[in-house]
């Protein structure tokens, strides 16, 4: 298998690449500009001694005298002389390149880079040719030894030293959150379940380091749901085939005197079983998100008449519903089907563990709904409040045996609040039990 390259080689080949052609191109177009202005200045150069031509022709050894008399003169870098009935269509020389100053005058540009054009004199039939010569007190030197050239090349050496010492913090830093962000998945592999990635704010770190985390949360959550169902099943199964078995038994014996009794009773534990066998199948389509398609139909409800059809469906002992008398809206938009699921479970859950009172309340504020479910049963110690959640979860056996239920109920409320992208949370209540919220956002949108 080839070995990937790091982060550090792909950065900076990718940056010095960029880096050269950034600077090419930026050559390319700014000796465009620089040979632009220089044909620029060169015809104002030319102009001017156009003009100064023309005004001194009454000037004892001016210009006018002195280029008419010699016909070409000499200066620093150029030379002037004179063309008479000169046509424009006409060229100045054969293998010259031609160009345009900003006023439209035509310079012509020979195989030496030198300027040459022709400006017409006022008031006469002869142009004015003005021709770029070398400079003379500059010696030809080689290019490795043209300090124009050393300039050019310390600069981008000095802006490719720069750029990679600008960049090698922040890359560092990546480089290292995505190493230990990996070392975190290898741990995870191995079945430390329970580690997380650390929170970082730079993007796009910061978005695989939560999804990381989200995603280990699930599966640690799956894992541990799997766990409880291996253990548990066989267990909750047990009694009611055990009192089954009993009851067969007892029913065989000749002497029996209440047989009709005992297979009401075997009725009894086999719906047991079939409640047990329901809850199991509606937990396990919550977990693994499959088979609710039935389930996800989104309809428009009134929260305020949701709360009271749930509760006249449902509610079987004293239960008082609260609503907010401040509400000015209460419409959302849901699948109803999980929707009951989490409030008729939180309902019934009250009902169970509760001494006989049930109260559900409705409010409403800036970003959210909220339903409380309270009761004034024994309440959750605070240590438990997580595990509670958890199916088969149990916090007195005794007593979760005597008033019915297997500890699904619950369960299946959180992850079917869990696909309404609702929360869960439970707390200590006035009346004494337990009081599980439910969070509902405005925004609320199935997961």
């Amino acid at each position: 298998m080839a070995r990937s390259r790091s982060m550090f080689t792909s950065l900076y080949t990718e940056s010095l690449v960029g880096l050269v052609l950034t600077f090419v191109v930026f050559m390319h177009f700014g000796a465009g500009y620089l040979r632009q202005a220089d044909i620029d200045l060169f015809v104002d150069d030319g102009v001017h001694q156009a003009q100064r031509y023309a005004n001194s022709r009454y000037e004892r050894h001016g210009l006018y005298e002195r280029l008419n008399r010699f016909n070409e003169l000499t200066f620093y870098d150029y030379t002037l002389s004179l063309l008479s009935n000169w046509n424009e269509e006409q060229s100045l020389c054969d293998r010259c390149t031609i160009h345009y100053s900003s006023q439209g005058i035509k310079v012509y540009i020979d195989e030496y880079d030198l300027f040459l054009t022709a400006l017409p004199i006022p008031n006469s039939d002869k142009h004015l040719v003005i021709r770029q010569i070398d400079d003379p007190y500059v010696d030809a030197i080689p290019w490795y030894e043209d300090r124009e050239i050393h300039f050019i090349v310390a600069l981008f050496v000095t802006m490719s030293v720069a750029l990679g010492l600008f960049i090698y913090l922040p890359v560092y830093r990546v480089n290292a959150r995505l190493n230990q962000l990996i070392e975190t998945q290898e741990r995870f592999g191995r079945g430390e379940l329970s580690v997380r990635s650390e929170p970082y704010q730079m993007s796009p770190v910061k978005e695989v380091s939560e999804s990381f985390n989200e995603m280990a949360e699930d599966i640690e959550r799956r894992v541990k749901q799997s766990h409880v169902f291996a253990h548990a099943i066989p267990h909750e199964l047990r009694t009611p085939l055990s009192r089954i078995q009993m009851a067969c038994d007892l029913a065989r014996r000749k002497d029996c005197q209440n047989r009709e009794q005992l297979f009401d009773n075997i009725d009894d534990y086999i719906e047991d079983i079939a409640d047990l066998t329901s809850d199991i199948l509606q937990l396990s389509k919550l977990n693994n998100r499959v088979g609710l398609k039935d389930q996800t139909e989104i309809i428009a409800i009134s929260l305020k008449q949701f709360c009271r059809d749930r509760l006249s469906m449902i509610a079987g002992c004293e239960t008082r519903l609260h609503l907010d008398p401040d509400m000015l809206f209460d419409e959302v938009s849901l699948p109803t089907a999980l929707a009951k699921l989490v409030l008729d479970n939180l309902i019934k859950n009250a009902e169970r563990y509760g001494n006989g009172i049930v109260e559900v309340s409705l409010h409403e504020y800036p970003t959210c709904w909220t339903i409380d479910v309270e009761d004034n049963g024994q309440g959750i110690p605070e240590a438990k409040r997580e595990e509670i959640f958890l199916a088969f979860a149990r916090l007195d056996k005794s007593r979760n045996a005597n008033d019915g239920g297997f500890g699904l109920g619950l369960a299946i409320a959180n992850n079917a609040a869990r696909i309404l992208n609702w929360t869960i949370s439970v707390d200590q209540s006035h009346l004494g039990g337990a009081r599980f919220t439910i969070i509902v956002p405005k925004e609320s949108k199935p997961v």
